[in-house]
């Protein structure tokens, strides 16, 4: 049986309970016609030193990701973001470029985008092919500090149920090769076809989780974790659980806040209040109704075990990790998925500016003023 075939324990670098790390993908287009333009690397350059080590490559060179120092508090993230998304805005205006946060451009085409000059990714594109050039996306991703791997394996399998509503509560591609694409998150389809990527399985135990990476890693079909492209994973050498199966939410306040719901939740299940879970099925279901239908869609509640809206489920939830919230000093920020529910995220923005006729510069000028608002 492979479950006994142990080779290697995976040791878990402990964290502080529930701190918090943010990694956002950003693109850079071109300020005159809106459209992505290979300026990541000379942006990273010119980038002041508190900065340049917070700034990474990613695939495209249309794109960069900003990654926050592990941070005790929302306000601290908050800070930190603020400063480096306005210190990257200046830059990009010398350079005749804008930054933009959304997980698709309107308009990209595979093949048009130079990826970095790096070998990590060169290898990839080499074995993806097309599946990889067609994947001009961008995410949002939350560590959450956990105390052990005992906890960070309980809160994973906990958390796991709930995706498909962190997706909805971020929505922002709706687009894709310059037209409406039906669904409100489709990054997360091209994504799935990714090798490795999407939604994980549960683990029942450690020893369990450390078998399937034993027999990945030795098998040569990943080097690392870095390599496992989970919309959740669990990062030993970090110390956190990583949730990763959000889009890039169009607005500052939202991200914040999708940032605090998350970190609520873990926290109630960091307590020992777990839900009994769900089948792969029913998870993969609800991720289907977030792609497709945003907020308007449904989940399978793992708590009832029955089907209800993104918004039934995030009003119940809200009520209930308010105390959590006071708890860690973050109520103003997680009341803000009130004004989610309300006003909807940034697909639901971006479709309606289409259907009243508004063309994909004008959308990307109406929605980059509002990631600030």
């Amino acid at each position: 049986m492979w479950r006994k075939k142990i080779r290697k324990i995976i040791p878990f670098k402990t964290s502080k309970p529930l701190t918090l790390g943010i990694e956002l993908e950003l693109q850079v287009l071109s300020s005159e016609k809106r459209k992505l333009t290979p300026k990541g690397p000379l942006l990273i350059e010119r980038a002041p030193s508190w900065l340049k080590q917070w700034l990474k490559p990613e695939a495209y060179q249309s794109m960069l990701e900003l990654v926050t120092p592990v941070c005790q508090s929302i306000e601290e993230a908050e800070t930190f973001l603020e400063k480096s998304i306005k210190t990257l805005e200046n830059l990009a205006a010398q350079e005749k470029a804008l930054i933009f946060a959304s997980s698709l451009h309107p308009e990209a085409k595979p093949g048009e985008q130079p990826i970095w000059e790096d070998e990590r990714y060169k290898r990839i594109f080499e074995e993806l092919e097309l599946v990889g050039r067609r994947f001009i996306a961008q995410g949002f991703h939350v560590h959450i500090g956990m105390p052990g791997a005992e906890e960070a394996l309980r809160v994973y399998n906990a958390l796991r149920p709930y995706l498909p509503l962190f997706l909805a509560l971020s929505t922002s591609s709706p687009f894709y090769r310059g037209r409406a694409t039906g669904f409100h998150s489709y990054r997360t389809k091209l994504f799935e076809v990714l090798p490795l990527a999407g939604l994980p399985r549960g683990f029942s135990s450690w020893k369990e989780f450390e078998t399937v990476i034993n027999i990945l890693t030795e098998l040569k079909i990943v080097e690392g974790f870095r390599d496992l492209w989970w919309d959740i994973r669990i990062q030993p050498t970090l110390g956190t659980i990583e949730i990763r199966a959000c889009d890039v939410p169009g607005r500052l306040k939202d991200l914040l806040a999708i940032v605090t719901f998350i970190q609520a939740l873990a926290a109630k299940f960091l307590d020992g209040e777990n839900p009994p879970g769900l089948p792969q099925e029913a998870i993969a279901f609800g991720k289907w109704q977030a792609a497709r239908h945003g907020l308007f869609g449904q989940m399978v509640d793992p708590v009832t075990l029955r089907k209800t809206s993104f918004v039934a489920i995030a009003h119940e939830l809200l009520e209930e990790l308010i105390p959590l919230a006071e708890r860690l000093k973050t109520t103003k920020y997680l009341t803000h998925i009130e004004t989610i529910l309300e006003e909807k995220p940034a697909s639901f923005k971006m479709l309606a500016l289409f259907e009243k006729g508004a063309n994909f510069p004008e959308i990307i000028s109406v929605m980059q003023k509002e990631f600030w608002e």
